[in-house]
């Protein structure tokens, strides 16, 4: 299950975003950084299964992770818990924006539902989890 305290890891290609980070330590969550552990341009199946390992949610606009063989398995390996942008033109204000209405969502997900998963977090902050890890 979770630990005491939710942890979410921001990818690499928003690790830094401030709007990201501020929304997600306003809310108690413990925010991880990519880029603290590993350096630009790390293949995503090299650093997934530390995400999952370390039982941290993850922060991504990458969806495609879910149609990538490698990397769709190390999610499934690992146990990782995916939450991802479903629309990637979104600016750094829309994103924040659309975490802090997903963010309840978000902790009753991880609260009740056992990993692996994705889960899409639309514009409007509504989560959809998919349920369908496997083709």
């Amino acid at each position: 299950m979770l630990p005491d305290r939710l942890s979410i890891c921001l990818d690499e290609n928003h690790c830094n975003n401030k709007r990201l980070i501020a929304v997600l330590e306003d809310a108690g969550i413990r925010v991880e950084r990519h880029l603290k552990y590993f350096p630009r341009g790390t293949p995503d199946e090299e650093w997934l299964p530390f995400v999952g390992e370390k039982g941290w949610a993850l922060l991504t606009t990458d969806k495609r992770i879910k149609y990538r063989a490698n990397e769709r398995k190390a999610v499934m390996d690992h146990r990782v818990r995916m939450f991802y942008f479903s629309k990637n033109e979104m600016n750094g204000q829309q994103m924040a924006a659309a975490l802090l209405r997903a963010l309840p969502e978000i902790r009753s997900i991880c609260s009740r539902q056992e990993p692996p998963f994705f889960a899409a977090i639309t514009r409007n902050g509504v989560v959809y989890l998919k349920n369908k890890l496997i083709d």
